[in-house]
């Protein structure tokens, strides 16, 4: 009998459906490790059943090729699982033949898809009140970064992140990776590397501000400690403080709260010397401390030359009792938002002209007929209150899209419900026309695809425009009175 077994056979022990064991055949024996794993016997070892997978594996438990510096499964009294990738092994190619199944598992693996790799907004479900708000960490970058915050209508918070992302690749391509965004919060971060961001040129951004510190969970016995200590750490000092809120119903609930809190904490950063009289010279930016609930707050400073110069970025407006609707309120804001008293003064003059287009019942009407301005409404439906015998007023029931003036006037104001890009042809062609000088009108925003609607909209004027060599502004914001639209100001300049 032979007990000379130093020799082991040329191919590995395994189990065929039957549970007789057999061996694996090896083209040569001279071949090395690696080259014997890219061989189809390897291949076929793969494609076996998970039963075979498993009986194999106790008879191989010994002889299996392990990773360098792992413990091998027999020395813990484990044997080891069997690691089989779902589907078909790539087979072999020029570029990979030489590289042993050691080195193939010691390659570290991508994570995730290409979609989710190449996504820049994540939209997160509302946290419940009192959560800690977290934001995912930026990228390594050998450049520093900053995170901005900026507030907005509740339901905009991508639209808002979105385009202020735009506005910063069109300066340096690459980006920091961005936090998520909480729906319907009325608020956005970002993050960007060296880029800036021009609060004029946001339309969906109330308030731009640039984030200094998160504190959450806030102590609820004593928030003014940690917000010392926070504010104490920046540099500079600040020269007015503004404590705001969400404007969402959960924010209204905390402005009793800040009422109460504000004059602690101003007189507190007064005597530490964080807070001073500002003066022109100065130019000391704002601080705001920003509470999206009681159980947390947000650190920033705005640069009151880049930001809005009003509480939350709301410029707030109260209801005439004579106007026929509430849509009078969205021009009154637009003329505040848009034009200085300097110019409110020089371009709304009493005894102008206007067209208001799509003017039933009459609030976009009224706003003119106040200063002094002579207005022909056009509009199908009827004119309402002081508005339906007034003298200043001229009613024609006309298509607004069809009408076309006698003669040019001072000013178009439109509030009509139509697609964003029909709506903005028809404001290019009364200008290519020269019917009108200014003009203020608002555009129905798409429920998908806003800041795409809008770029294409505000794009077509422009090259209208431009086609035509006229010199403009254009200046659009989402205002406060505004719902699912935004408000244009358009003016021809020398």
């Amino acid at each position: 009998m032979k007990t000379k077994q130093h020799k082991k056979p040329a191919g590995n022990p395994v189990k065929n459906d039957a549970g007789k064991s057999r061996l694996t055949p090896n083209k040569t024996s001279q071949k090395t490790e690696s080259t014997r794993i890219a061989t189809k016997p390897a291949v076929e070892k793969i494609r076996r059943t998970p039963a075979q997978i498993r009986s194999a594996t106790t008879d191989n438990a010994r002889s299996e090729s392990r990773t360098p510096g792992r413990t091998a499964p027999a020395a813990r009294g484990k044997s080891a699982p069997a690691k089989t990738p779902p589907g078909k092994m790539r087979q072999p190619t020029e570029k990979t033949k030489g590289f042993s199944a050691q080195d193939e598992a010691a390659k570290p693996r991508r994570t995730g898809t290409k979609l989710t790799r190449l996504l820049d907004l994540n939209v997160v479900a509302t946290p419940m009140p009192g959560k800690t708000i977290k934001s995912r960490p930026a990228y390594a970058s050998n450049s520093p970064t900053t995170q901005w915050l900026l507030y907005c209508r509740p339901g905009f918070e991508k639209d808002c992140a979105q385009e202020a992302v735009a506005h910063a690749r069109a300066q340096r391509p690459v980006l920091a990776e961005q936090p998520d965004i909480i729906t319907d919060s009325g608020y956005s971060t970002i993050i960007l590397n060296e880029q800036s961001l021009n609060y004029s040129e946001l339309i969906f951004a109330r308030q731009l501000m640039q984030l200094h510190n998160t504190i959450a969970p806030l102590p609820e016995r004593d928030r003014l400690t940690p917000l010392l200590l926070a504010i104490n750490a920046l540099p500079g000092k600040f020269g007015t403080l503004w404590l705001e809120v969400p404007d969402t119903n959960e924010g209204k609930t905390l402005s009793a709260f800040i009422r109460r809190f504000s004059p602690l904490l101003e007189e507190a950063l007064r005597k530490q010397g964080k807070l001073v009289n500002d003066t022109p010279e100065a130019n000391l930016p704002r601080l705001h401390i920003f509470f999206p609930d009681k159980s947390s707050a947000l650190i920033a400073s705005s640069n009151k030359y880049n930001s809005a110069a009003s509480l939350m970025g709301i410029v707030r407006q109260s209801m005439p009792a004579e106007a026929p609707s509430r849509s009078t309120l969205k021009l009154a804001e637009a003329i505040e938002v848009f034009l200085d008293k300097s110019a409110q003064s020089r371009l709304l003059r009493s005894g102008m002209t206007a067209v208001d287009l799509g003017a039933a019942p009459g609030g976009w009407t009224w706003q003119m007929v106040k200063r002094g301005i002579r207005v022909t409404a056009v509009d199908n439906g009827d004119m309402k209150g002081v508005l339906a015998k007034n003298p200043m007023v001229e009613h024609l029931k006309e298509d607004g899209f069809k009408f076309t003036p006698r003669k040019s006037v001072d000013w178009l104001i439109c509030d009509m419900v139509e697609k964003p890009g029909k709506v903005a042809e028809l404001i290019g062609n009364w200008f290519v026309k020269g019917w009108c000088k200014h003009a203020i009108f608002n555009l129905k925003l798409p429920m998908k695809q806003r800041v795409t609607a809008l770029d294409s909209a505000l794009g077509g004027i422009r090259k209208q425009l431009n086609m035509e060599g006229i010199n403009y502004k254009l200046i659009a914001k989402q205002l406060y009175h505004d719902r699912e639209e935004i408000t244009v100001f358009l003016s021809k300049i020398r």
